[in-house]
């Protein structure tokens, strides 16, 4: 029967038939696509009017006349007209070759209408006799899969040499069946465990102990009695020997599966648990997964729930292109060869959804080999979610299961490694793919392919079958889901079926996908150039900068793209051969864009500061993507994501990409990611058009980032700490260059204004005196003078203690750069603060070492030991200023701090009367220092104090972390260029709460709730534009909307 469902032709795609595969960016097919509804609606009226056709009508005229039927029909149809509104407003247009964000597009009209023909049968996967057709597409399909993705699906006929028959099933995504692949393989290390405990002394299969034998993994393929084998002998059966032992079991003693299976549910880790097992078996050191630290999240969250642990899902160092670093993983599982450590799976990313990086495959096979020589086996997973459909590149349409040659040119737009790599998936043991990502059909549609069927047996609580060609299993039995939609089973039937798994297929549609994405990288690579006041570096460096040539040669190549293919249309692309050669070089391995963006100030000077290039790369992400219900999906023009190199993930990979976009810092780099999908992109050359639309948006970006790396003339606050000796610490800004200064000095005022700052601190010894110079100057100027004009009030009550000060003999304590490149990679373990002042008064700053932190000022504290213990603290010190370590506070713990007024401060260790025990050091560095504060610098204590916070605190973790120059998102209608100015016209906002409430007529949103999303963006009211003497009290009145002392 499954055979009459298979097409007996092959398609050859072209552009214009793939034109007929899809609704189209402006609907071009609706009427195609109407005419489908309506076959498939036709026929579903006849399957339902042929079913026992003798039946009576059970819908009649007489009730479609009635009210109560009118009246819902009206609701429904008011209901759906409202609904659809929404959706119309406000769903992304994935359709668009506008969206090339994430691995979401158009889906095909094959997976589309197979959707939606099954649908209205409602089949459930669940077993067969809830869907007998779709359970034969379902496994139909999976045949499919494991052809194209190089699997044997037929059993050898008699005198051919065996091989693995392969299976493959559908899940509802790459989670699911990474979670399943992870199980299997869990299973199939503990299985040989289990066996052999229902051989021992008085169990059950006892009696074959001593004749059972099994070849063990090594160089001389020789064969052991099962019962003898060690431990890690059992943990390394290859996965055949592994899979070869209930049918051997069967055919050498005769066990019949029911029987092995009611007595192995007495032994193996689906009943006993892993727990018991290692145990029983004395494994101290579990077994663990390698795989690439670019890994997709789903391995750590299956492994959690398989009960492996996160923590054993261990990561291996990428290359400089995101490419699992092959030296490193050959040095790991050689550590865990000499360990006796055994290994679950080593995991191949085949399109990691990052990157579109494409592991080395074959290298990684070629290395199971040498491990396997030595003893030690372990399951090879790929991980082909996205990249699993691109093998349709290099199959050929007379026999898609045809093992073809990697020497064999490749398609020209997908590079020789990649294409070496997908001819290599056959040799896998199990393969994740998703037909819902490059295979465009509707979600959810995921799948799992076993090279060796005989795999899924390890997951059921079921006998197994010995016969793998029955067509009326129930699937369900061998999966993680129970419940499962036969519609996905005939969207992906039906999409294969029309499409065909081959080159001229589905190897044709995604050649132009690729061709498109190759079109982007183009620009992405040759948009700036030295004089730009930018610069866009792409992931994935052009040749001449790939193979490491000079400055002159990648020049060249940049502008022979600008020249020779950026301007050209498809046609003339696909006539010059030089063009073609090099356009296949650009970009990643497939489909997936990653680039950066910097800026240069007006002097031309290229920004070096990470965390700058990283807010302009968010600020074009928030402009270029819906980030909130409010945004309007059809205001924006074009569409980019993001993600972030973690540091700790991607090491020297990250480094090296940091020093290409020019910046330095050990924080985690921000960037933008181009997901090309549609077949229509370059259509008329209109990735060129998205290019512009994407350059307008960074250059209006960067207007705004280079006001933020500006010094601005404006007032500073300082915190007043002291009686007899005046010290001044300044409230920075750790995301503003001109603001990013940790600062402490000492200076004096005229003896009037000091009697009238010790009469108030005396009358509200509570309360926060604050300075702030009254002529707008930059930091560096205020420091740099001798004498500066300021006024004094308090931030609590806005009482103006004096409106106009001189500050003289100003004396820098400290001065520390607050920027990117003086941060350290980690918050410290022990929490640093400055002690500083004269030995009857000494004060507290917190150091900060690492964006975001807190602010943690302390004046006047009290010391808990001895005067004479006080007076060991030299007065030249103490007016230098000393670091104190607390140590009973745990910085990394704390890190990063929830936002002030949700501070704990009944409780907060930062409070009036809380004692902090402190190791006192000498501070090895300048006081003007523009350096990391390196910890590890500091030698032996001085001394070890206790003190005593008294009124004189300042928490904050507000004001701090918030950028002062912050220019909100610009919104307004979005579309495409202007014509009249040629610029990208501003977001428009939406109250989408507001809209749903008046189409939907919902009474229980309040208004309050509505008007959240306005009440949050609200403009902060600007502290510097307060210049007079008569608002000094409102300004102390604003500054204390920050307050967060009690």
């Amino acid at each position: 029967m499954a055979k009459e469902l298979l097409p007996l032709d092959n398609v050859k795609l072209n552009h214009d038939s793939i034109a007929a595969l899809f609704l189209g960016p402006k609907a071009e097919n609706f009427a195609l696509l109407k005419e489908l509804f309506e076959k498939v609606l036709g026929k579903q009226r006849r399957a339902r009017e042929n079913y026992h056709p003798d039946d009576k009508i059970f819908i009649s005229e007489e009730i479609k006349n009635s009210d109560g039927y009118r009246q819902m029909v009206d609701r429904l149809m008011g209901c759906l007209h409202k609904m659809t509104d929404l959706l119309n407003d406000h769903s992304v247009p994935f359709f668009s070759p506008r969206y090339s964000a994430h691995m979401s597009t158009d889906v095909s009209l094959p997976g589309l209408i197979g959707y939606l023909a099954t649908m209205m049968f409602n089949p459930n996967n669940v077993c067969f006799e809830s869907s007998p057709i779709t359970t034969v597409m379902e496994l139909e399909a999976g045949k499919d899969l494991c052809r194209m993705l190089g699997y044997n699906v037929d059993e050898p006929s008699p005198g051919e040499e065996y091989l693995p028959v392969g299976w493959g099933h559908l899940t509802c995504g790459g989670t699911v069946a990474n979670l399943e692949a992870i199980w299997a393989a869990r299973n199939l290390k503990f299985y040989p465990l289990a066996l052999r405990d229902a051989m021992a002394v008085n169990a059950p299969l006892h009696s074959i102990s001593e004749s059972f034998t099994v070849p063990i993994t090594g160089r001389d393929k020789q064969t052991k009695l099962f019962a003898k084998l060690e431990l890690w002998e059992l943990l390394n059966l290859s996965v055949k020997a592994v899979n070869d032992l209930p049918g051997r079991l069967c055919k050498e003693h005769g066990i019949s599966p029911t029987y092995l299976d009611s007595v192995m549910k007495n032994y193996n880790i689906q009943s006993v648990g892993k727990d018991v097992l290692e145990r029983r078996w004395g494994i101290e050191d579990s077994l663990q997964i390698l795989i690439a630290s670019t890994k997709h999240y789903s391995w750590p969250k299956g492994a959690a729930i398989a009960g492996i642990g996160s923590d054993n899902v261990f990561d291996i160092d990428v290359d400089n292109e995101a490419r699992i670093n092959i030296d490193m993983l050959r040095e790991e599982l050689h550590k865990r060869l000499n360990d006796k450590r055994a290994v679950y799976m080593v995991v191949a990313v085949i399109g990691s959804t990052e990157e579109g990086a494409v592991d080395s495959l074959r290298d990684i096979i070629i290395l199971r080999n040498e491990m396997e020589d030595l003893g030690m086996s372990f399951v090879v997973h790929a991980d082909a979610a996205w990249g699993g459909y691109f093998t349709t590149m290099i199959r050929d349409p007379n026999d898609i299961g045809k093992k073809r040659c990697w020497e064999d040119p490749p398609s020209v737009l997908l590079r020789d490694e990649t294409a070496i790599s997908l001819s290599y998936l056959g040799l896998t043991d199990s393969i994740t793919i998703d037909p819902h990502k490059a295979g465009y059909i509707p979600y959810p549609a995921g799948g799992l392919c076993y090279r060796d069927g005989r795999l899924r047996y390890l997951l059921t609580w079921t006998a197994p079958y010995l016969n793998q060609n029955s067509e009326d299993e129930s699937i369900s039995v061998y999966g993680v889901e129970g419940s499962k939609p036969g519609a996905s089973a005939g969207a992906v039937f039906l999409a294969h079926s029309v499409i065909g798994l081959h080159a001229t297929g589905y190897g044709t549609l995604l050649g132009m996908a690729s061709f498109n994405c190759r079109r982007f990288a183009a620009h992405w690579s040759s948009m700036s150039t030295d004089r730009s006041s930018f610069t866009v570096v792409p992931f994935n460096p052009i040749p001449a900068e790939r193979y490491g040539g000079t400055q002159k040669d990648i020049e060249e190549q940049k502008d022979f793209i600008r020249k020779q293919i950026l301007p050209k249309t498809n046609s003339e692309l696909e006539q010059d051969d030089e063009a073609m050669a090099l356009l296949s070089q650009l970009g990643p391995d497939l489909n997936i864009n990653m680039f950066a963006c910097n800026f240069r100030d007006a002097q031309g000077n290229l920004n070096t500061d990470i965390e700058l290039a990283n807010h302009l790369n968010w600020r074009i992400f928030q402009r270029l993507s819906v980030t909130n219900f409010e945004d309007d999906p059809y205001g924006i023009p074009f569409y980019v994501t993001s993600t972030k190199l973690a540091q700790k993930d991607y090491k020297d990979c990250a480094t090296n990409f940091k020093k290409r976009l020019g910046v330095e810092g050990d924080q985690d780099i921000f960037v933008l990611r181009n997901v090309v999908m549609s077949p229509f992109a370059s259509a008329d050359n209109f990735v060129e058009k998205l290019a512009n639309i994407f350059k307008e948006v960074l250059l209006d970006e960067i207007q705004v980032v280079r006001q933020r790396a500006l010094p601005q003339l404006k007032s500073h606050y300082f915190l007043m700490q002291g009686k007899r000796k005046l010290y001044f610490v300044y409230l920075p800004s750790l995301y503003r260059n001109g603001e990013g200064y940790q600062v402490i000095f000492s200076a004096s005022i005229d003896a009037k204004t000091l009697e009238s700052y010790r009469r108030a601190k005396l009358i509200s010894p509570g309360a926060t005196f604050v300075l702030r110079n009254t002529q707008d100057m930059t930091l560096e100027q205020l420091l740099r003078s001798s004498t500066f004009k300021a006024s004094i009030f308090t931030r609590n009550h806005g009482s103006v203690i004096e409106s106009q000060v001189d500050v003289t003999a100003v004396k820098i304590v400290k001065q520390r750069t607050l920027r990117t490149k003086t941060y350290s990679s980690e918050y410290p373990h022990y929490m640093p603060f400055y002690l500083y002042g004269t030995p009857k008064e000494l004060h507290l700053d917190h150091i900060y070492l690492r964006a975001p932190n807190i602010q943690l000022t302390a004046g006047s504290v009290q010391f808990s030991l001895s005067s004479k213990r006080t007076k060991m603290l030299a007065p030249e010190e103490l007016e230098r200023g000393m670091i104190a370590i607390a140590c009973d506070l745990h910085e990394d713990w704390m890190q990063p701090f929830t936002k002030t007024d949700e501070l704990p401060m009944d409780v907060f260790f930062f409070r009036k009367g809380n004692a902090i025990r402190l190791l006192l050091y000498k501070d090895p560095f300048e006081a003007i220092y523009d350096g990391k504060i390196d910890l590890k610098k500091l030698t032996k204590p001085v001394a070890e104090v206790k003190v005593i916070l008294t009124d004189e605190i300042y928490v904050d973790s507000d004001d701090l972390n918030e950028d002062s120059t912050f220019h909100p998102i610009p919104f307004g209608k979005c579309n495409p260029l202007d014509q009249r100015t040629n610029t990208v016209p501003k977001r428009r906002k939406v109250d989408a709460l507001s809209i749903i409430d008046e189409r939907c007529g919902s009474v229980a949103r309040t208004r309050q709730q509505c008007h959240v999303f306005a009440q949050s963006v609200k403009e902060i009211p600007d502290i510097n534009s307060f210049k007079s003497t008569n608002v000094d009290a409102q300004i102390g009145s604003e500054f204390g909307m920050f307050s967060c002392s009690k």
